[in-house]
């Protein structure tokens, strides 16, 4: 799991559509769709239930959006604090 793969989870559970994250994200359907199951296979279960025109979250998913949303922020927090540190 990397960050790349967090942020196209999110956006996807935002737009609950492949082909728009797969867009917004610079990324072929396909290489989405393999990113979300390498991240499914990581956690051991789906994060989402599909069908062909949307996808709607597991409960696996909801916990997991937000850890994802956590680990990001973080992440970006941890960013700032560095740049203030050495602009300092």
């Amino acid at each position: 799991m990397d960050l790349k793969e967090l942020n196209a989870f999110l956006h996807l559970c935002q737009s609950k559509h492949f082909a728009t994250t797969a867009d917004a994200m610079f990324l072929s359907p396909s290489t989405l769709s393999r990113m979300i199951q390498r991240l499914e296979q990581e956690i051991g279960e789906a994060l989402f239930i599909r069908d062909n025109r949307k996808v709607e979250l597991t409960n696996a998913g909801f916990k997991t959006r937000e850890f994802a949303a956590t680990t990001l922020a973080n992440w970006h927090h941890l960013q700032q604090s560095l740049k203030q540190k050495v602009s300092n």
